[in-house]
């Protein structure tokens, strides 16, 4: 089921062999322990898998870890800003630190994050309309990359499915991708919102180099030795 799929849940697998939710989670961590998947809240991930998972399994992973992210990215907003914010989990919890911030403008294709300041009176939202993409709540296609096109930002906030050195920056679905890639060449600077497990995986597709990141931001589980190698490439990391 995992090699198919690329993500279970424990409520799926329980249902699926007619075991307790309990037995389920036990069996996974065994498997992580042996290296051949990894653990995420509520289920688990093929190892290297490129594939999308749900953002409903993704907001609920690294939670802690994200919400750090978010709170050290939420400084380098000031009032006057134009932003453009992407559809990962790690963007709503930045949404949810920056929505008392006055007179900022923000650009999304996530309804998600839309949601976060639509009641905001101090914020202009900009949605970019497009097609909807349920497994994300995103919005994508010509629509949307053309209305991004008519705008400039001055910082783009958002993370990714995995960053390498020798990669750069990437995502699982192509579409989302070139949203990404749209924004950032409607972008002064990108700020990457990562936590340690995306280091040194990759996605389906690129849409920045390691050289296009002005500041990294993470948790602080990344490994000293990646951490060095980050900063060796000329990447800011706080």
């Amino acid at each position: 089921l995992l090699s198919s799929t690329g993500t279970v849940t424990v409520s799926q697998l329980s249902d699926e062999f007619g075991v307790t939710a309990e037995t389920i989670r036990r069996d996974l961590d065994i498997l992580e322990q042996e290296n051949l998947l990894r653990r995420i809240h509520g289920g688990a991930v093929a190892l290297q898998n490129r594939q999308e998972v749900p953002f409903d399994i993704r907001s609920e992973t690294n939670v802690e870890e994200k919400r750090l992210i978010a709170q050290k990215a939420a400084r380098f907003v000031e009032p006057g800003d134009t932003l453009f914010i992407d559809i990962s989990s790690t963007a709503m919890f930045f949404a949810k630190e920056i929505c008392k911030i006055p007179d900022i403008t923000v650009i999304t294709n996530s309804l998600i994050i839309a949601l976060e300041f639509i009641d905001k009176k101090d914020v202009t939202l900009i949605s970019t309309g497009g097609t909807l993409r349920p497994n994300s709540y995103s919005l994508v296609g010509p629509l949307a990359n053309t209305a991004i096109k008519n705008y400039r930002a001055d910082k783009f906030f958002c993370s990714c499915r995995g960053f390498s050195l020798d990669h750069g920056v990437s995502d699982s679905n192509e579409l989302e991708n070139e949203v990404k890639k749209t924004m950032l060449q409607q972008s002064s600077k990108l700020y990457l919102l990562m936590d340690h497990s995306k280091f040194g995986e990759t996605g389906l597709a690129q849409f920045a180099n390691a050289a296009d990141i002005d500041v990294l931001f993470c948790d602080n589980r990344l490994a000293e030795e990646d951490l060095r190698a980050i900063k060796m490439a000329g990447v800011t990391v706080l």
